[in-house]
């Protein structure tokens, strides 16, 4: 896995590798500068209206997801990985993890105990 951020904020590899993946999933990348990096989904068929992206706030990083029916914001997600139409963002000791497939609309957040 690779930083989410760096000294200078959201870092580099992170906002191309989300850029990437957005396209290749049908998404839009709405925002992108150094402290956020956003994107939609349009809502299918088969999946609602989803948006998810990672922003700086008052000295936190978080992780930011949601949808017509659910909002989720997690604390201290530092570390990705994109892997087919998967986005996954975990903590440090990977003690979190969020993943969002974009191919299909399907997310999960897991905690696990350290």
């Amino acid at each position: 896995m690779q930083p989410v951020w760096d000294d200078d904020g959201v870092s580099a590899a992170f906002a191309d590798a989300f850029e990437t993946w957005v396209d290749r999933v049908g998404g839009e990348v709405v925002e992108n500068d150094a402290d956020r990096v956003r994107a939609e989904f349009p809502a299918t068929d088969e999946q609602m209206m989803t948006g998810v992206g990672v922003y700086a706030a008052n000295g936190r990083h978080m992780l930011r997801f949601e949808t017509v029916r659910e909002e989720l914001e997690l604390k201290m997600l530092t570390r990705f990985e994109v892997a087919d139409d998967q986005l996954i963002v975990q903590s440090d000791k990977g003690s979190r993890t969020f993943s969002f497939d974009g191919g299909d609309g399907e997310w999960r957040v897991e905690k696990h105990p350290i």
